[in-house]
């Protein structure tokens, strides 16, 4: 059976995980936030795709007014901003990549893919550029077998050609395009241990073209108020520094690493080069 690194809840009920646990107090918070749409696809899918893109996508949305305020206030939430940095950052180093190596052809990869709105988003600035991308091929990988079709519809509304998509695991290096210029992968990370996760950087390295491919990543780090959120959605994540993150990409091969914490210091954007 394949592995959702993302799916860490165990509880049949989160009410009765709360109860059982002991966190009494954390029952009413988790009735109110069940109003907003997405705490309730956090409560019920975990760290899934949808998840992430409502926090992409940054619109609030809910059950009622009181539900789109409550999504609201979290959309506003410095981790929750943190969050969608990474994001941010991907869709601008795409951009930037791509208007660099404009007309070239071009091999482009997001793993786990999702909604891959970093590529949708980065091709069209890297177009309003000016950049030429009908060399450029763009691929998506995901375990979840529904992903890819939606990735793929996703891409075709939102003007993307020459998306492909691909299901399998991201810790397969079978799975993989045989050749890659630029990868981006957020979210994964988090719910992989250091072995997992100097194994996934190593398959990049492997994966990306010598002498100038490049991957962005992410980790992040420990914030009490996020983290009891988290432990009410059952969610459980691996928290890393910037300098741990460094160390895994070293370790995997990479030589040259870039790390740097976002604003609220919560986020770490990794860019290493092949």
């Amino acid at each position: 059976m394949a592995e959702f690194y993302n799916r860490t809840r165990r509880s049949q009920s989160i009410p009765l995980g709360l109860l059982k646990r002991g966190l009494l107090m954390g029952l009413p918070l988790y009735y109110l936030l069940n109003a907003s749409d997405l705490a309730k696809e956090g409560f019920k899918n975990s760290g899934s795709y949808a998840f992430a893109d409502h926090i992409y996508r940054n619109m609030p949305s809910g059950r009622n007014t009181l539900g789109r305020w409550v999504d609201a206030r979290l959309l506003s939430m410095r981790a929750v901003r943190s969050f969608r940095n990474r994001f941010l950052a991907s869709r601008d180093e795409l951009a930037s990549f791509l208007c660099l190596h404009s007309g070239n052809e071009l091999s482009i990869l997001s793993v786990p893919c999702g909604i891959p709105r970093e590529l949708t988003d980065g091709a069209a600035i890297a177009r309003q550029r000016g950049a030429d991308l009908h060399n450029a091929q763009f691929h998506g990988l995901d375990l979840d077998p529904e992903v890819p079709r939606k990735a793929a519809r996703f891409a075709e509304e939102n003007g993307l050609a020459n998306f492909y998509p691909h299901e399998g695991d991201a810790l397969l290096q079978s799975n993989y395009p045989s050749v890659a210029d630029f990868i981006t992968s957020t979210g994964l990370a988090e719910f992989l241990d250091d072995r997992k996760l100097e194994i996934f950087y190593r398959i990049i390295f492997e994966t990306l073209r010598p002498g100038g491919g490049v991957f962005i990543s992410s980790g992040m780090r420990r914030r009490l108020v996020s983290e009891y959120l988290l432990k009410i959605a059952e969610l459980h994540v691996h928290y890393r520094s910037a300098d741990n993150l460094e160390e895994v990409a070293r370790a995997a091969g990479f030589q040259e690493v870039n790390v740097r914490r976002d604003e609220f210091g919560i986020q770490s954007i990794l860019v290493a080069r092949r």
